[in-house]
């Protein structure tokens, strides 16, 4: 309340409560004193008025909020019915990729990224079917050029994530499930990662980043430290992503090192190198140089 309103109003209960004695100040005539007393009834009458007014007006604002959240509430609901593609959270796996219904979506780490072709046919297909939606609409938070197309042997078009094709697992029955996590240490759920998990034949199990380039370690190493400097740093440069994002089964392994203001991101503490040799996803042509360099498998490591 307004200080001046106030001093009106305590002005107003103290000449009210010497009326009603009939008392007046000394020198202040008595039809004075009413002038003021019927001044301060009709400002409190009129505060009154006001304040009842800002209720009504707090009401309605209050009203349009709620009418409004409703309908930003519909407006979402019925956007999210278009997508073709969503984004879901779990408190083990994290934030992961789903169709439209809240399916859950797979990589499969036997696939080379951007190479155009899916390893999953056969008896594969039917326990993961390729996810073929006939167009791509995702939350703006999914930048729109992650997705493309490949085409399977059959003709019809899978849809892939960083070149990753995308795939349901057929155990999981409702929207929600993730039982496809981790099976066979080869089939994952697709989330915007940093580090992943790939595998090939006769080499195993090892990590890439999100676009499947090969990542190293020096057996020269030793936990949180650095023998590649200078002239090794060239041809083996450090791989660094702060906090990175990996598959739930690994998540936990991995850690920060800085070496005279070089950067690495760390596996279970040892840093990781990319090879310069390597010019295509999938390529692991660092694999036993010098017999002190190699793949590294997330299972069996150190």
């Amino acid at each position: 309340m307004d200080g001046k309103v106030f001093g009106i109003l305590l002005a107003g209960l103290l000449i009210g409560g010497l009326l009603g004695y009939g008392l007046a100040p000394r020198g202040v005539s008595q039809a004075e004193y009413q002038s003021v007393e019927k001044k301060v009834i009709d400002l409190q009458n009129q505060l009154s008025d006001l304040q009842g007014k800002v209720q009504g007006y707090e009401n309605q604002i209050n009203q349009l909020q709620s009418e409004l959240s409703k309908y930003k509430a519909k407006a979402t609901a019925l956007e999210s019915k278009n997508y073709t593609v969503m984004i879901a959270y779990d408190e083990k796996v994290g934030y992961y990729l789903t169709d439209g219904e809240g399916r859950t979506l797979y990589y499969f780490a036997k696939d080379i990224p951007n190479s155009g072709k899916s390893s999953c046919y056969g008896p594969c297909a039917e326990k993961w079917p390729a996810f073929s939606p006939d167009h791509v609409s995702a939350p703006s938070v999914l930048d729109s050029k992650d997705f493309s197309y490949i085409e399977r042997s059959d003709g019809t078009y899978q849809l892939a994530y960083k070149g990753w094709p995308l795939y349901y697992f057929f155990k999981d029955e409702k929207a929600g499930d993730t039982n496809g996590e981790d099976v066979k240490h080869v089939w994952y759920v697709m989330r915007d990662y940093d580090v992943m998990i790939a595998y090939q034949e006769g080499l195993g199990t090892y990590l890439t980043d999100d676009y499947g380039r090969t990542l190293y370690y020096f057996a020269k190493d030793s936990v949180n430290m650095s023998a590649c400097s200078g002239e090794c740093l060239q041809k083996w440069p450090p791989f660094y992503r702060p906090n990175p994002v990996a598959p739930s089964v690994i998540q936990g392994h991995f850690g920060e090192l800085n070496v005279n203001g070089v950067k690495f991101t760390t596996f279970k503490g040892y840093p990781l190198y990319y090879f310069f040799k390597d010019e295509r996803r999938g390529e692991v042509n660092g694999q036993g140089v010098k017999n002190v360099w190699f793949v590294v498998n997330p299972f069996n490591f150190r």
